[in-house]
């Protein structure tokens, strides 16, 4: 380094205004989202985003953009809790990407309680339950009623008689399935 350069002073650096405070240290393990992820996360425009920043001083901030490219830095889990006070409470008050947002939500919910086992999928359960029940029948109407004869002495008749009242008796129960919306057993 030349001598002139060496007897240099150093540039004075500005102070930082108070318009801008210094943003305080980021926590190791804060998840941080800029503008548009946390728009994106919230469902909100940026527009909203924006608006709420200008109204709550206290809004969780880790970083400030600064133009030319310098992103904004928000803790993700105190911003979005921030932002959920601003959220409708009602579904008819929700925006159309909130709504979108919100069976989003559901439908992945659903897909991890079918894939945990806490769901069944409607049409395997009414091929189960209609096997079940048509299995049910042959057992009741075949099986049992030999049986009964067997140790019971009935006569060809009596089989007979006792085989008609367990089909009125199935017939009524499966009745009673097809007004819960559940298959009939004999499909």
């Amino acid at each position: 380094m030349s001598a002139a350069l060496a007897d240099e002073r150093p540039k004075r650096r500005r102070p930082l205004s108070p318009a801008t405070p210094a943003a305080p240290a980021v926590p190791s393990k804060a998840r941080t989202l800029n503008k548009r992820e946390l728009c994106w996360e919230a469902g909100i425009s940026r527009q909203h985003l924006d608006d709420r920043i200008a109204r709550d001083p206290r809004f969780p901030i880790l970083r400030r953009g600064g133009g030319n490219g310098d992103s904004w830095e928000f803790d993700a889990d105190a911003a979005l809790a921030r932002l959920a006070d601003d959220l409708p409470k009602q579904d008819g008050d929700l925006s159309p990407n909130q709504q979108f947002m919100a069976l989003r939500v559901l439908r992945m919910e659903r897909d991890m309680a079918t894939e945990a086992g806490g769901l069944l999928v409607a049409a395997e359960m009414r091929v189960a339950l209609a096997r079940g029940l048509t299995g049910l029948r042959r057992g009741l109407t075949g099986s049992l009623v030999a049986k009964a004869a067997e140790k019971l002495g009935l006569t060809r008749e009596q089989q007979r008689l006792l085989r008609g009242l367990i089909e009125d008796e199935l017939r009524t129960f499966v009745a009673g399935m097809a007004q819960t919306g559940l298959p009939d057993a004999d499909e």
